[in-house]
């Protein structure tokens, strides 16, 4: 059975079984393997996912908040070893805060998102200036760079500064730096107040399927709040092997494992003996997520997801072991 065959096979078990939905866009070195919607975007209207359909793609939001800091830093208007004290001075501890340890969540400022009455404060709006009034009252965690502790509120914070520095909104920064520049128009802000075409509902598994819990999208602004195809991460993707953005020197730092093996935006799998891996999950109300590049190989592997009760550690596992079969190494060798 053809690889293209057993992926497909393998997403509509999981499709049926309610283990998956979504969509799923698998490439290696300019060749698609698959491309292919499962499952419904839409349940209650019955509307099918397809590679056109739009999900929340949670933390996968913060390698393109990496990539506006750096091109900023690449453009003399930052620095990533510059003090928090130089954008915000009245946030406690500024001075031993850097925007480095921000981006590589070794900040020991808090982590919004578990705060004791998340699931209540997440309703409401929260833009970034908000967050960073309430993270002021806080204590840190840590001493800024002694560890690695998964934070949304260093990349909200760094969403905030992108907004300061560039005069331009998060989402018009990004639109204008990355997304126009690399054809991503299904790509932006989430937002419940507008009407985006070819969105997915997200949905969770409580004794039966339900709708999502609603989130206010202005709260994980810089962390969370981008919606994607898998066509456009892929656009993403192949611009990252290029210098359509940043010089190759810049890249390489995003992708450099500092505490922990986090590069900038991306977790770096140092344990791969064959090919170098970096990846980033995403999951946000209703909705989880991934991207993997296999560097040396030029593969890449993306899956959109409307259920949150998907495991998407297990399909990941699942689906290199799909790829490191003798058919698909035959197959790129002789490429």
């Amino acid at each position: 059975m053809h690889l293209e065959s057993q992926l497909h096979d393998y997403f509509s078990s999981n499709a049926s079984n309610l283990e998956f939905s979504g969509s799923v866009f698998i490439a290696s070195k300019g060749r698609i393997i698959i491309n292919a919607g499962y499952g419904p975007a839409n349940r209650e209207h019955g509307v099918p996912n397809t590679p056109n359909t739009k999900f929340r793609i949670g933390s996968i939001t913060k390698q393109f908040t990496a990539m506006c800091v750096l091109m900023l830093e690449h453009q003399g208007k930052l620095s990533l070893e510059d003090p928090l004290s130089t954008y915000i001075p009245s946030f406690p501890h500024a001075s031993q805060i850097t925007l480095h340890h921000l981006l590589t969540h070794t900040s020991g400022v808090p982590n919004i998102t578990q705060i004791s009455n998340f699931q209540e404060f997440m309703k409401h709006p929260a833009p970034p200036e908000k967050i960073i009034e309430m993270l002021k009252d806080l204590p840190l965690d840590f001493m800024p760079g002694s560890q690695f502790l998964y934070n949304n509120s260093g990349y909200i914070m760094l969403a905030h500064l992108i907004q300061e520095i560039s005069e331009h909104s998060y989402g018009e920064f990004l639109r204008e730096s990355i997304f126009a520049p690399l054809g991503m128009e299904d790509t932006g802000c989430d937002s419940h107040h507008e009407i985006i075409l070819h969105r997915a509902s997200g949905y969770e598994y409580r004794d039966g399927l339900i709708n999502a819990e609603y989130i206010d999208m202005t709260l994980p602004t810089g962390g969370g709040n981008l919606y994607s195809t898998s066509e456009d991460l892929y656009k993403w993707d192949q611009a990252l092997y290029e210098e359509s953005l940043v010089p190759q020197n810049v890249i390489t730092r995003m992708f450099t494992p500092y505490c922990s093996n986090y590069g900038y935006g991306w977790f770096i799998d140092t344990e791969s003996e064959s090919s170098r891996r970096v990846y980033h999950g995403g999951g946000i109300a209703g909705f989880k997520s991934e991207i993997s590049r296999f560097i040396d190989d030029k593969l890449t592997v993306i899956f959109l997801n409307n259920l949150a009760t998907t495991d998407v550690g297990q399909i990941s596992a699942d689906v290199r072991r799909f790829l490191t079969n003798g058919e698909f190494i035959r197959a790129i060798v002789s490429e």
